[in-house]
């Protein structure tokens, strides 16, 4: 079968790497036409207390998913308690405490140490303007650095933590992804150059998804490696006018879609074939605007059934299901609420709700479905979206494709 293939590198170890672009999902035109729908929906429809809300819980999502991208425990309440220092300014200061006062740091202090990092840094690079022209591979070093400040004195108490080495390149040959073997340490940085220079000609969406790969196929740092991929795929995608407002993150849906994200990494990685996470990249891409406009559209759906009139707690306990879905069939909703009411006072709230016009009811043979009386211009954008998406990818997640 003769499909062409290139090969974006030419000089160093990333020379090995091929692509075929007629195999990738989506053209370039595509992904930035749906970044420019959802900034049109943003002008136009989307309330500022809800964007506000999508900016703020962006920003805290993904930086989340950065950290559990290195398979952290920490829940997501004890990320918020930590991003409030952050969005307050201030410092973490409980594990110096806890040195100064000879106590021994644990797991938890490390992932928090770790979180509070990302999402200062993630901050700090959301407040500024930053050109890919301007990236250097100094400023790589410095940005490795201010993620892992600070790790390495937890290596006397995690016996299992790969060092850093904050902010230097990788200095041996030991460091394995499965069975790949990243480019030698002495080539390290004859290829960061070469990557960073090719970028700065190939500014396109899909180039950044070529970038994100090929870094971490370089595997430039002892350790933390995809925390740089993903914030300098995240400034790359801004710097070329992509998500100008912030609201979404292909990192928190790399965390959602965490074991296929590792699958079509590896899988680039070991057939030094760019084309199988690039793909994975567009679809994160794509999929991360639908799922931004889902959550107006679940906020949207909330503020509606809280403003009702005298609405009975127990309505509120069937309704809330049908926030994140179009409609559900009486026997999955009658499931999802089983251990909560009995099942006659559940058919008789869900009639009062249709009664009210809370609730719409579809019969199709002898299913009934049930649905948020509501026809609001989001699950208008979400459909016409879908309908692209479903010609172009393999997989959609339920929690997107039955919004």
């Amino acid at each position: 079968m003769d499909i062409p293939t290139t090969q974006p590198f030419k000089h160093t170890f990333l020379s090995e790497f091929t692509i075929t672009p007629s195999l990738l999902p989506f053209s370039d035109t595509q992904l930035q036409y749906i970044d420019s729908e959802l900034s049109q929906y943003e002008k136009i429809f989307l309330d500022p207390d809800i964007e506000k809300n999508l900016y703020s819980k962006n920003e805290l999502l993904a930086s989340f998913a950065i950290s559990k991208a290195e398979n952290s425990t920490l829940t997501l309440q004890e990320a918020q308690n930590v991003y409030n220092l952050v969005t307050s300014n201030q410092e973490l200061t409980f594990i110096n405490d806890k040195i100064h006062n000879k106590q021994k740091l644990t797991q938890k202090d490390y992932e928090k140490l770790e979180f509070y990092n990302i999402a200062r840094v993630f901050r700090k690079i959301n407040e500024q303007t930053i050109r890919i022209e301007g990236v250097t591979p100094s400023f790589l070093q410095e940005l490795h650095q201010e993620l892992t400040l600070g790790f390495d004195i937890f290596k006397q108490y995690l016996f299992d933590l790969t060092v850093y080495k904050s902010g230097q390149w990788r200095d041996n040959n030991e460091i394995r992804v499965g069975n790949y073997v990243p480019a030698s340490y002495t080539a390290i940085e004859k290829g960061v150059e070469e990557l960073l220079d090719w970028i700065k000609s190939n500014q396109t969406i899909t180039s950044i998804g070529i970038f994100h790969t090929a870094l971490y196929a370089l595997h430039p740092f002892n350790n933390g490696n995809k925390r740089v991929c993903r914030i300098l795929e995240h400034i790359f995608l801004r710097s070329i006018g992509m998500n100008k407002r912030n609201l979404y993150s292909t990192s928190y849906y790399y965390h959602k879609e965490k074991e296929r994200y590792y699958k079509y990494l590896l899988a680039s990685l070991e057939r030094r074939n760019l084309t199988y996470f690039v793909s994975y990249f567009q679809e994160a891409f794509f999929l991360s605007i639908v799922a931004t406009v889902k959550t107006s559209l679940e906020i949207r759906r909330s503020q509606f059934v809280n403003q009702q009139e005298n609405l009975n707690d127990q309505l509120k306990i069937i309704i809330k299901p049908l926030y994140k879905r179009k409609e559900l069939q009486y026997k999955t909703l009658r499931k999802i609420v089983k251990e909560k009411m009995a099942e006659q006072t559940f058919v008789t709230y869900l009639q009062q709700g249709v009664d009210k016009g809370i609730l719409k009811k579809r019969e199709s043979g002898r299913a009934v479905y049930y649905s948020i009386n509501l026809n609001i211009e989001e699950e208008k954008i979400i459909h016409n979206w879908l309908v692209l998406a479903k010609e172009k990818l393999q997989f959609i997640p339920d929690s997107i494709k039955l919004a």
